[in-house]
C-alpha cells in the first residue's frame, strides 16, 4: 500500500527509487531525540484493550471519504514539518526506513536500512540531491582520488520536489492510494479510530489520533510481512552535508571511470577488433578503417561513461588506444594492426 522500503522481494508494492535520495548520519543525540518526537506521534496499537469499541462497516466509498477527512485534518498538521519511520519484519527479513521533510525549507531526508543494505539521502527541492557513497566502488575510487573523507555525491536538479523524493511515505499519499476498499471503522472511548481494509491478500490498519490526525499504519501480508509505518508532526530542520564531505556526480563520474580503466581500456580495443573486422566482410582490412572504427568505439564509450577517458592516436600501420590514470599516473596501451584479414592487438602499457 505505501512502503517505500526498497526491495521488490515480499509483496507490499514496496519500489525502489534510483538512486537515485540522500543523508547525512545522524548524529547519536539527534536520533535519539528524533526517537523520543516520534514516541508523542504513536497511537496504540490494536493489541490495546479498550472499555467501549463502536464498529462501523464501511463502503469502498465511504472508506476512501472517511480517509479524505483524515487527509484534509492532517494537511495543515503536517504543513510545518513531519517525520516517519518505516519497520518491516518476518519472512525472514527485517528493515527499516526514517524520513524527515521540512515543507517550509524544501528539504528532506531519507535514511534507509534493508538487511544490512544501506543508504542514505538529502533532497532540496529545484537544487538536487545528496545521495551516500557507501558502496564499495564509490569507496574504491575516493580513496584512488585522495578524498576519502567525502560521504555523499551532490547532482543538481532543479526538477527535485519533495512529493517526488518522499514518495508513498507521505500522509496524503497513505491516505488517497489503494484505500477504495470496504471495511470498517473502529472508535475507542478515547476518541482515536482505526480503519480497517483488505487490499488483495493483504490487511491494512490506519491508526487516527482523536482530533483526526494520521498517526500510524500497519499492513499485514498473507505471507507473514508485517509493515508499520509511524508519523510525528512538528517543526524539523535538515542539515545538508557540507562541502567537506561532498562531490559533485560529474567529479565522481570521472573516478569511477577511471577506476575501471585497465578494463575498459581493453574492451574497448576488444570491440574495436570486432568491429574492423565485421566492417571488412570478410575482405581485406585497411588501416584507414581500423583506425576510423577504433576512433568511433572511443568516443562512443567516452560518451556512455561521461568521461573522455580513452584516447586514439595513429601510429605506423595501425592505431594506438590508451588512458592515463590522473591520480595513479598509470597508463594502459593497446596496439591494433591489420595484417589481410587479421587484426593483432598488442597490450604495449603497463
Amino acid at each position: 500500500m505505501f512502503y517505500p522500503i526498497r526491495g521488490d522481494m515480499f509483496a507490499l508494492d514496496l519500489q525502489t527509487r534510483d538512486s537515485e535520495v540522500t543523508m547525512l548520519v545522524l548524529s547519536r543525540g539527534a536520533l535519539l531525540a528524533a526517537t523520543a518526537s516520534l514516541a508523542t506521534g504513536v497511537l496504540a496499537g490494536p493489541s490495546v484493550a479498550y472499555a467501549a469499541d463502536t464498529s462501523t462497516p464501511l463502503s469502498a466509498a465511504e472508506m476512501s471519504a472517511e480517509l479524505k477527512a483524515v487527509g484534509a485534518a492532517t494537511a495543515p498538521v503536517a504543513s510545518a514539518g513531519w517525520t516517519a519511520t518505516i519497520k518491516v519484519t518476518g519472512a525472514s527479513m527485517s528493515g527499516s526506513e526514517f524520513f524527515v521533510v521540512d515543507p517550509v525549507a524544501g528539504t528532506a531526508f531519507e535514511r534507509y536500512d534493508f538487511d544490512g543494505d544501506t543508504m542514505a539521502l538529502y533532497a532540496v527541492a529545484g537544487k538536487g540531491r545528496y545521495v551516500s557513497a557507501d558502496d564499495p566502488e564509490s569507496r574504491a575510487a575516493l580513496k584512488m582520488m585522495h578524498r576519502s573523507s567525502v560521504r555523499y555525491v551532490f547532482t543538481a536538479d532543479r526538477s527535485v520536489k519533495l512529493d517526488d523524493e518522499i514518495g508513498d511515505a507521505s500522509p496524503a499519499t497513505v491516505l488517497t492510494d489503494n484505500v477504495d476498499h470496504a471495511g470498517a471503522k473502529t472508535v475507542h472511548d478515547d476518541g482515536s479510530a482505526e480503519y480497517r481494509f483488505m487490499p488483495g491478500k493483504e490487511t491494512v490498519t490506519v491508526h487516527v489520533t482523536a482530533a483526526g490526525v494520521l498517526a500510524s499504519v500497519e499492513d499485514l501480508d498473507s505471507d507473514g510481512v508485517h509493515a508499520t509505518l509511524t508519523y510525528a508532526y512538528g517543526p524539523q530542520h535538515v542539515t545538508l552535508p557540507s562541502a567537506g564531505v561532498t562531490i559533485g556526480s560529474a567529479a565522481m563520474d570521472v573516478g569511477l571511470a577511471y577506476l575501471d580503466m585497465a578494463t575498459s581500456v581493453k574492451w574497448v580495443a576488444g570491440e574495436a577488433a570486432t568491429d574492423a573486422l565485421r566492417a571488412a566482410h570478410g575482405h581485406k582490412i585497411s588501416v584507414s578503417s581500423v583506425r576510423k572504427v577504433t576512433r568511433g568505439d572511443a568516443q562512443a564509450f567516452n560518451a556512455g561513461v561521461r568521461v573522455q577517458m580513452i584516447k586514439t592516436k595513429s601510429v605506423g600501420g595501425g592505431v594506438r588506444l590508451y588512458a592515463t590514470n590522473p591520480w595513479t599516473h598509470r597508463t594502459v596501451t593497446y596496439t591494433l594492426e591489420p595484417s589481410g584479414r587479421r587484426i593483432t592487438i598488442a597490450h604495449t602499457g603497463n
